[in-house]
């Protein structure tokens, strides 16, 4: 086939992910590329060249204030945010059908079907239920369905169309600030807003052929059956499987995602996750899961709080900034380390940070409701004997209580 491509993305520490789903693909397909985005940094740890895979470095792509989308989501939402954006790019690269596959699965037969449906479609979706649930808990499985998205983005198809274009700049524009787990909200990541695109866009193909995207939230209701190399799904020959949630160090568990599931109980399909762990050792996890993330720390080495790029993400006017992640005079580092008014801190002075971690807290408010008076230096007490801890907040942004106070 020809000007057809898949791709992933991966932060450096999932390298192994990123090549054993590339070898899985390349096993069928060996002349069509297999492109990953590297969403992070690479930093000497790989030689690209040396992979199964063709790299995309993050800054290839073309993301509007590239350094202020990274800073907005931690390792996971990032990698999830740049999916319509990695597309966007190898369709502008001459690619006229693009496949995505996320970075947890293995491709166990040929995907040729799904390049030529996209001969007629512009987008092609896959369920993630393709029939009506039965059991005790099928209303519980269906709701948390429901909250996490009709379709899921284990496997994704854009073709070179007018309809994709629209399609996929409509996506960037919802998932630029708008890709985290916030049901209450009606966002999943970037998964839920594909529940929209069958009523906004025309040429949408609904992949509802059960062999694709077998994953932990259908895994109950398929027939898994295997002989040899050959995996079968409801007596016919699977071609994707989906690790999702899946943990190497927890070799035992399915998934984090539903504990009941475990490789005693999901029968021959035991054999699959095993294949999968013994993929990962083969491809290096034991050294790439320790390799650090760049978009992780300021360039003073404190690692990002959440709650600091909650903060970045609601402030107006955040290109006085510069890069985010810089220190220094005029940084938002600077901005985050100073005290309400703007006044550096010093003893006895409440930050920024804290004070937006305060103002979320009614229970901290009630502990210590005058911040300005008497209370001020009881609350930095209680950042570094619970805050630091409770928040995931290094001890760079510590200050210590005023003396006498």
């Amino acid at each position: 086939m020809r000007h057809v491509a898949a791709a992933t993305i991966v932060a450096k520490s999932y390298l192994s992910f990123a090549r054993s789903l590339a070898e899985s693909f390349r096993r069928f397909h060996p002349d069509v590329p297999f492109f990953v985005l590297i969403a992070d940094e690479i930093d000497g740890y790989f030689d690209p060249s040396g992979e199964p895979f063709r790299t995309v470095r993050f800054d290839e792509l073309e993301i509007p204030h590239p350094e202020r989308f990274r800073f907005h989501y931690t390792q996971q939402p990032l990698s999830y945010a740049s999916t319509p954006y990695l597309l966007a790019h190898l369709l502008k690269q001459g690619f006229q059908r693009v496949l995505f596959i996320k970075q947890e699965s293995l491709v166990l037969g040929p995907l040729e079907p799904l390049f030529h449906l996209l001969e007629q479609s512009s987008v092609a979706l896959t369920p993630h239920l393709v029939a009506p649930l039965a059991g005790g808990d099928r209303v519980a499985r269906e709701l948390n369905i429901l909250q996490s998205g009709t379709y899921n983005v284990g496997i994704l198809g854009v073709a070179a169309t007018c309809v994709a274009a629209r399609f996929l700049t409509w996506w960037q524009d919802r998932v630029y600030t708008h890709c985290r787990y916030d049901i209450a909200s009606g966002m999943h990541y970037e998964q839920r807003w594909l529940d929209l695109v069958p009523g906004l866009f025309g040429a949408v193909h609904i992949l509802r052929d059960p062999v694709y995207n077998v994953g932990h939230w259908n895994l109950p209701d398929r027939a898994i059956t295997v002989a040899g190399d050959d995996v079968v799904v409801n007596g016919a020959p699977c071609r994707l499987f989906r690790f999702s949630g899946y943990d190497p160090e927890r070799p035992d568990a399915v998934t984090r995602y539903s504990p009941r599931l475990t490789l005693d109980t999901v029968g021959p399909a035991r054999t699959v996750f095993e294949r999968f762990r013994a993929a990962l050792e083969r491809h290096g996890y034991a050294e790439t899961r320790g390799w650090p993330y760049a978009y992780g720390r300021f360039n003073n080495g404190a690692p990002v709080p959440v709650v600091a790029r909650s903060m970045f993400a609601e402030l107006p006017d955040v290109g006085r900034f510069g890069d985010p992640l810089r220190t220094g005079p005029g940084s938002f580092y600077d901005w985050l380390t100073r005290g309400a008014e703007g006044q550096p801190a010093q003893p006895g002075t409440v930050t920024r940070l804290w004070a937006a971690i305060y103002r979320a807290r009614g229970d901290l408010q009630r502990l210590f409701p005058d911040l300005s008076g008497g209370d001020g230096n009881a609350f930095l007490t209680w950042t570094a004997r619970f805050g630091l801890r409770e928040h995931d907040v290094s001890d760079h942004f510590l200050v210590p209580p005023a003396a006498g106070g």
